[in-house]
């Protein structure tokens, strides 16, 4: 069972991260609850291992897992819970994050080339100096999808709405920028290999 990390933020968040290296044919056998098997295998696996994380983190706080459902938006939330949980994606890396009081996110992805063909998408006007540097750019990708996970997955600009300040090399902090909806926002970041992860509330 591959769990890479598995790691206590403080004493209402923690997150988990795994690396797939179960076959497809094993996979279904790990289910917490029935899966839809009609999904293409590689987003079957995601499934799979983003409930099983799930679970583990509610093990944690002892929370009974009873499923996750989706927002009209698609932001995830434990059936029967007010625990905040999100789930991330990279095959074959899959991560989760929980805070029993906070809406929180994470995303874990390695640099590619889609961060540098998409800048222009993302970059706001005061993160332009880093437009050459791949790996800041995936670090500023990671930590806006975080702020768009907490945000609640409604309509936000990623280019105009949200504004990062590098702190440190291991703390962004994110500015909401939509009128009415402005809020600060601590991001935390490391590299996992060659994998960026990035989580906040």
């Amino acid at each position: 069972m591959p769990l890479l990390l598995n790691k206590q933020i403080d004493d209402q968040s923690a997150y988990a991260v795994w690396n797939i290296q179960e076959t497809f044919l094993e996979l279904p056998y790990l289910s917490p609850e029935p899966f839809p098997a009609e999904l293409h295998p590689v987003r079957q696996a995601e499934w799979i291992i983003g409930r099983m994380l799930v679970k583990s983190l509610c093990e944690k706080f002892n929370i009974e897992y009873k499923g996750i459902s989706k927002q009209d938006k698609g932001k995830p939330y434990l059936n029967d819970n007010r625990a905040n949980i999100s789930i991330s994606h990279s095959f074959p890396i899959a991560a989760a994050m929980i805070h029993l009081e906070k809406p929180c996110g994470i995303d874990m992805e390695r640099p590619r080339d889609k961060h540098e063909y998409v800048k222009h998408k993302f970059l706001h006007e005061s993160e332009v100096q880093f437009k050459d540097d791949l790996n800041k750019l995936c670090t500023i990708w990671c930590a806006k999808e975080v702020i768009y996970k907490i945000f609640g997955r409604k309509f936000l600009s990623l280019k105009d709405e949200i504004k990062l300040t590098f702190e440190s090399d291991s703390i962004i902090i994110g500015e909401i920028l939509k009128p009415g909806h402005e809020s600060n926002h601590t991001i935390h970041y490391e590299w996992i290999k060659e994998y960026l992860l990035a989580f906040g509330t």
